[in-house]
């Protein structure tokens, strides 16, 4: 059985970088580590530069940085003192059992620091769809869902760490007594329901985007800016595919391609979630060709927006600068729900 200081043993010597899985799992986790840092620095920039105060959603974007940061980190231990890329038996009899061990502790720390990662990406996102979007039909479901997110992934890290009893069965398949649950099963089940989460958080915003009065031009373009979301569900469906090939004896070999697509997709997630906050430093590139910086000067006459109405009639509309790194949808009289409410799009002053 592997003793407590195994581990440091093995982190004396370096596993020599020999085989495709391997550059690639430390491809993949330098771009995750770059684009991440690169696309928060961004935001931050752009919210100093609209003179905006961190919020919520920022505060989570951060640890969910420092979380995918550490997920990648661990990585890197598992290529360079873990034999990562290699098949197990040539781990036992090249690099010896420690290196083994060091690999089987730092996969289950791999499992929950996604699930940190997933959860505080994913509360970011809600944080700013009820930031923008401020009404009932928004509020509600985003409230609700973050607390099913929260649930979910409290769940997953208690899975990862009770899936093995004793604990150390997780590291060490030798001990006497010691029983695992369903793993693979595990794995698909927090990929299923992922999957789920990022589709319904990517509709949630839709139809009150596409019921505002603007140029369908526009339209599209902010519509396809909360979209981008899609990238990272067909990372997932991906990742889901090459579960059942994963073979848990040879873990070190097999579980290369689903490790670095279950590495890129919380990170890809992370760094699609601060595209909305960038306005501000590209403001001349939205600019109308047409009215300098604004979105438009146009007035059209108001009408209620009624549930169950198909269209949403005319709005009022502020003329808004295109630095405006937020947007957000408020009532003009106080309502009850969100029933026979006339709406306006007002640009974001607050944090």
């Amino acid at each position: 059985m592997a003793t407590a200081e195994s581990m440091p043993v093995a982190l004396e010597s370096a596993i020599p970088i020999e085989n495709g899985k391997q550059r690639g799992l430390i491809a993949a986790s330098t771009f995750c580590l770059l684009i991440t840092s690169f696309m928060v620095a961004l935001r931050l920039i752009a919210k100093k530069k609209s003179k905006k105060a961190l919020n919520a959603s920022d505060a989570c974007i951060l640890v969910a940085l420092f979380f995918n940061t550490a997920l990648h980190a661990d990585v890197f231990i598992m290529v360079v003192h873990g034999g990562f890329g290699f098949h197990v038996q040539d781990i036992a009899m090249r690099f010896g059992p420690d290196v083994l061990t060091v690999f089987f502790k730092c996969i289950m720390v791999f499992a929950l620091l996604w699930n940190a990662t997933t959860c505080f990406t994913k509360l970011s996102v809600l944080l700013m769809y009820m930031s923008i979007f401020p009404v009932r039909r928004v509020i509600l479901p985003c409230k609700i869902l973050a607390v099913f997110i929260i649930l979910w992934n409290t769940g997953g890290i208690l899975g990862g760490v009770l899936v093995c009893r004793p604990f150390a069965m997780n590291w060490d398949q030798t001990i006497p007594g010691g029983k695992c649950g369903n793993q693979p099963m595990y794995y698909m089940a927090l990929g299923v329901i992922n999957i789920l989460v990022e589709v319904t958080m990517l509709a949630l915003p839709l139809p009150v985007l596409y019921n505002l009065q603007m140029p369908t031009r526009k339209k599209v373009v902010i519509i396809s800016m909360f979209s981008v979301g899609f990238a990272t569900c067909a990372i997932t469906i991906y990742r889901q595919a090459t579960l059942p090939d994963l073979q848990f004896a040879d873990m070190t070999h097999s579980g290369a391609v689903a490790t670095l697509l279950s590495g890129l997709e919380p990170s890809v997630a992370l760094a699609l979630a601060c595209v909305p906050f960038l306005r501000p430093l590209f403001g001349g590139v939205f600019s109308s060709s047409q009215k300098g910086s604004s979105y438009a000067n146009v007035k059209p006459k108001t009408e209620s927006y009624k549930k169950g109405s198909k269209r949403s009639g005319n709005r009022d509309f502020e003329e808004l600068q295109d630095d405006a790194s937020e947007i957000q949808l408020r009532p003009v009289m106080p309502v009850r729900g969100y029933l026979g409410c006339i709406w306006t799009v007002q640009q974001h002053r607050g944090a």
